[in-house]
């Protein structure tokens, strides 16, 4: 799905199938004012620069990244891109840069409603910037690539002239399917290899739950975290080393394990913390690896180019975090373009399209909604985002990063993360289904079992 100049200065291209399967999902919360998977993201400053640098450094991003501007086709069949006249211009940075003065990013995560846009808020008292937008319009790395040329823009100066004379259009990312090359007619061998690839996800049900609220209307996102200190952190490296694990392997099945005490078979309460059962889930893996530049990369930072694999642990099994921990590495380290078990890219969108009816598929009463615990791996943030930008214009010095999602569904939606050497356990979850109190404790207890499973002190 390539982008086309459709009349001059005006462009399109269809979604693809992983840009279908967010708006649907977002779709879902629109009767309510809400939006699952709507992305937040801060960063905290040493010291903010001024409003007016802020917004003409937005309007130098919009000229990297035109994307960030881009709207949805009246059908909401494609995405469209206009260059813009000066007062287009004006009036697009006028709707998506606002200043808060009175708020924090957290609060503003919590309270602000959901917009199609792609926005920015700038909280001075707070001394934070707040990225804010669908996920069908960017993922995780995609975002922090994205927020680190918007640093890199403050340090060096803003040009003095931004021009939109249409060459900006050359900056249009594709979709994932097109980038990755994913074949557009479906065979009844791509069904197969879709209907074979989800089974691992269908055959595995009912997964263990956690105990949620009796309540069925979703109210108010919130996010919770833990820090690890950063030589607590450095051993939980070197424990996973030893152990030829990942970090997010380890962090994974001690989120399991975590769970274990509290879990549910059949949203029995009765059967809570008796063991056994099946964890299941998606893995969130960043396809970025195995596309050709510029996709692999910053340059295309507006695009989301990930896809979820299911994951299944049998605890009656693996009941160990040793066990499942093994288990799990098996999926982590699949190679997603390899014929064994299967080549997703050769099956992609038609996979994508059979998970979103998957999920689509909610039990007639609601209480008895998937409510299990979910993990994405955001890395190593430094990695993405440097916390000393140095400049002709200026020196600029983010103090701390975060990133959350807004969650509409019974599910604890978990991350973990590193940045400047400390490791950072956040759950994002909604307090209709789970109290504060709830959350903050499973989340010290999950640290816990991170430490004593991986025999840090």
């Amino acid at each position: 799905m390539a982008w086309e100049e459709v009349s001059a200065g005006y462009y399109e291209r269809p979604f693809d199938s992983l840009e279908i399967f967010y708006r649907v999902i977002a779709d879902t919360g629109a009767p309510l004012n809400k939006q699952h998977y709507l992305i937040s993201s801060a960063l905290k400053f040493k010291s903010l620069p001024e409003v007016q640098t802020l917004q003409s450094a937005w309007k130098a991003l919009r000229q990297q990244f035109p994307q960030i501007a881009a709207t949805v086709k009246e059908d909401g069949s494609r995405f469209c891109y206009k260059v813009p006249t000066l007062e287009e211009l004006e009036a697009w940075g006028t709707e998506s840069f606002v200043v808060d003065k009175g708020s924090s990013a957290n609060e503003k995560y919590e309270k602000e409603p959901p917009s199609s846009k792609f926005m920015l808020f700038v909280l001075p008292e707070k001394r934070e910037l707040l990225f804010r937008m669908p996920h069908w319009r960017i993922d995780g790395i995609g975002l922090m690539n994205l927020q680190n040329t918007f640093l890199q823009i403050l340090a060096n100066g803003v040009p003095e002239t931004i021009q939109f004379d249409g060459s900006e259009a050359k900056n249009l990312h594709l979709s994932l399917d097109e980038a990755a090359g994913v074949p557009t007619t479906m065979t009844e061998a791509t069904s197969k290899a879709a209907d074979e690839e989800l089974a691992y996800f269908t055959d595995n049900q009912p997964s263990i739950n956690m105990p949620t609220l009796p309540n069925v209307i979703p109210t108010t996102p919130r996010r919770l975290e833990v820090k690890f200190s950063a030589d607590a952190t450095n051993r939980v490296i070197s424990s996973c080393k030893a152990r030829k694990i990942s970090v997010t392997t380890a962090i994974h099945a001690a989120l399991v394990v975590a769970t274990l005490p509290f879990a549910e078979h059949g949203f029995d309460p009765t059967t809570r913390g008796q063991g056994g059962g099946k964890y299941t889930g998606f893995n969130a893996i960043d396809l970025r690896k195995y596309l050709s530049p510029p996709y692999n990369g910053p340059a295309a930072a507006a695009s989301i180019y990930h896809t979820g694999i299911p994951i299944s642990v049998d605890l009656d099994l693996c009941k160990s975090f040793d066990a499942i921990s093994a288990s799990m590495a098996k999926n982590y380290k699949r190679k997603l373009n390899q014929d064994e078990p299967r080549n997703l890219f050769l099956f992609m969108s038609e996979y994508v399209g059979k998970v979103l009816i998957a999920l689509g598929a909610q039990p007639k009463d609601p209480l008895r909604a998937a409510a299990h615990p979910e993990l994405s791996s955001v890395g190593i943030i430094n990695d993405h985002i440097w916390a000393k930008h140095e400049g002709p214009a200026s020196t600029i010095e983010v103090e701390d990063w975060w990133i959350a999602i807004e969650c509409i569904n019974r599910c604890l939606l978990t991350n973990v993360w590193t940045w400047n050497d400390e490791m950072v356990l956040s759950a994002n979850f909604n307090t209709a289904f789970y109290e504060d109190q709830f959350v903050s404790r499973f989340l010290k207890e999950w640290k816990v079992v991170v430490l004593e499973s991986l025999g840090v002190n």
